[in-house]
């Protein structure tokens, strides 16, 4: 099955239930696992597999493993926008377009506005 490069998209859903680096016996089918990444402004409830509130004075919260998937534009649930957010990822805490990586879907039940407003992106290092 041929894809056009233009044609193909981007996709991210954290592991549920949720698996630490640890955890992975084998790589995934498709695509490629994500492990190490940092949540700032928010952090993840594992139960619900969802984004929600950050605890008081913490910072950055651990990710669990992410799955990170390519699809075609055509396939790609139109429903997801209204339940995810695009979460921006950087390398650093510096947020700066030459440490910007791309951008990836977490789930969550709350506007994205709530989100964008608190700046809630991923961190590939929190120091």
């Amino acid at each position: 099955d041929k894809w056009a490069l233009d044609d193909v998209v981007m996709t991210s859903e954290v592991t549920h239930p949720p698996r630490d680096f640890e955890t992975l016996r084998e790589a995934a089918s498709e695509g490629v696992y994500v492990y190490g990444l940092f949540l700032d402004g928010c952090s993840w409830h594992n139960k619900e597999n969802r984004m929600v509130d950050s605890e008081p004075k913490k910072l950055f919260t651990p990710l669990p493993v992410l799955h990170v998937t390519g699809v075609q534009a055509k396939d790609k649930k139109k429903d997801a926008a209204l339940t995810n957010y695009a979460a921006p990822g950087y390398r650093v805490k510096k947020r700066t377009g030459q440490n910007f990586i791309d951008k990836f879907e977490l789930r969550t039940e709350d506007p994205q506005i709530k989100w964008i407003l608190r700046g809630v992106a991923l961190l590939c290092t929190c120091d």
